[in-house]
């Protein structure tokens, strides 16, 4: 038995866990990331790459790399003719990004080495216990080239779980995972196509099933169908005939569809931890939470997760913040997570109402409520994650706990030219409004955590946490002076990042 020290120990590297470890790296804590899988993974449970998404990989300057990989899809098309657009979101990402899951975890794990994470790959938790001053880890290493594997002890002062629904933190935790599954038997085949679908995505549902259909990009499409009368065990074989009959009943034909190279069935739960947070340990994307495909949302709302646990983990471990701020995570996440479950729930349920005048109905109400405008902006804030917003204390300015706009910011000459530029340090970033009579000067003990930047674009001053969030903001045009009353003059941090 060997045994190994690290500040963070993250269970699982997709993405939730990736995103995670890079964030810690930047920051300067040490980070190991164990995974069960022996290398790298090239299955694909996720395709959509929604735009809060993407500004968060472009606040980690990664963006450009995944949007090589996929193709912009700037509307969903459902029930046959209803269409929510994204193109009027104000952000430099009006569209879903349609990848593989695989190429959000290779660009997320080429980031996080390239920052000095460590990945081990074949090493399995099996338990964990933990005490005032950090966690124990139990592995179980597998044999590596040839040689025989072991158990391995591991020793950090905190650890994250994003291993995923069967999550063996959440067990060692003894948390309930509450919930059901919202639809079972659903089969799956990655397969070729005798000709293309007109949009990339391609979805519809019918009385007795649905089909969707999303290309690879390499050739190969993804088949998700689902037949109300036929539901059939998770190891039952999915046979082509059956597959190609509900393509051809939901979307009119079946593409042509042969040589499939894998397939499978699932079912799709929707459940959700009680709490994130046990003492030293955390639990993250599927693992705190999962939920139906509808609307595309699990791993975004993962990936977020881990941009809001990243930087809080880093300060409170670097003696920048007490660790009260940890608590805040779950007080974020959770509303968020139970919301999100609760809008792909409605979604699913939509797409599988069976009867004929309880579909028309759907048709025609859905119908109505996509041509007005207001609706139809808010559905799209909600499924891209713009219009996602923290709680603010009472009276605080109307940007507080918000997403902040990527400004443009002003006298940049060779630095960010933009606030999302500006975030890529991983530090807060105060964004001196044009109503400033002059610059905002840091408080004593700010200048290790903060940096100052200015824009013409926007009145207000802010105060911008490493996730995009806004901590802070005034109208007031002595900002430097509101700023110092706020909070008591004091030094870092400001009592506002410390829980609500």
């Amino acid at each position: 038995m060997t045994s190994a020290t690290t500040d963070v120990l993250v269970v699982g590297a997709g993405p939730t866990g990736l995103m995670l470890a890079g964030d810690l790296a930047r920051a300067g804590v040490s980070v190991t990331v164990l995974e069960r899988r022996a290398g790298r993974s090239n299955l694909t449970r996720a395709f959509a790459v929604h735009a809060r998404t993407l500004e968060q990989f472009d606040q980690r300057g990664v963006a450009d790399a995944l949007l090589e990989t996929g193709r912009r899809v700037t509307s969903l098309r459902a029930f046959g003719r209803i269409a929510v657009t994204f193109a009027g979101l104000a952000t430099r990402f009006p569209f879903v990004l349609v990848t593989p899951q695989y190429e959000t975890e290779r660009v997320l794990a080429d980031r996080a080495e390239k920052l000095g994470v460590e990945i081990v790959h074949g090493a399995e938790l099996t338990g964990l216990r933990q005490d005032g001053d950090g966690v124990t880890a139990d592995v179980r290493r597998a044999a590596d080239q040839g040689g025989a594997g072991g158990t391995e002890t591991w020793h950090a002062a905190y650890l994250v779980g994003t291993d995923g629904v069967h999550s063996t933190v959440r067990q060692a935790l003894g948390l309930p995972f509450p919930g059901h599954s919202a639809v079972r038997s659903v089969m799956l085949a990655d397969v070729r196509l005798g000709e293309s679908p007109q949009d990339v995505l391609t979805f519809n549902g019918v009385r007795d099933g649905f089909a969707f259909i999303v290309p690879f990009g390499d050739g190969w499409h993804r088949v998700i169908a689902w037949h109300r009368h036929h539901e059939l065990p998770d190891d039952a074989p999915v046979d082509m005939a059956e597959l190609r009959q509900v393509t051809r009943a939901a979307l009119g034909t079946d593409y042509g569809m042969h040589d499939a190279r894998w397939t499978s069935r699932f079912h799709s739960d929707e459940r959700q931890a009680r709490h994130y947070r046990v003492g030293r340990v955390f639990l993250a994307g599927d693992a705190a939470h999962v939920h139906s495909p509808a609307g595309g949302q699990g791993m975004n709302t993962g990936l977020q997760d881990a941009a809001n646990l990243g930087w809080k983990l880093a300060a409170v471990r670097r003696g920048r913040a007490p660790d009260g701020l940890l608590d805040s995570y779950e007080a974020e996440r959770h509303p968020v997570g139970r919301m999100v479950l609760r809008t792909s729930g409605a979604l699913l349920r939509l797409a599988l109402v069976g009867s004929t005048p309880m579909r028309e109905l759907r048709d025609v109400t859905v119908g109505t409520a996509a041509k007005i405008d207001a609706v139809t902006r808010r559905v799209a804030g909600t499924v891209s994650g713009i219009d996602i917003a923290y709680p603010a204390p009472r009276g605080a300015h109307p940007l507080t706990g918000r997403r902040a706009p990527d400004v443009r910011l002003t006298g940049a000459g060779t630095g960010p030219a933009r606030l999302y530029e500006a975030l890529r340090a991983g530090r807060f970033v105060l964004v001196t409004g044009a109503a400033a009579t002059a610059s905002v000067p840091l408080l004593d003990g700010w200048d290790a955590d903060v940096d100052v930047v200015a824009s013409a674009a926007t009145a207000a001053t802010m105060l911008v946490r490493p996730d995009g969030y806004v901590a802070w903001a005034t109208d007031d045009p002595d900002p430097a002076g509101v700023l110092a009353e706020a909070t008591g003059h004091g030094r870092w941090p400001p009592a506002a990042l410390i829980g609500r």
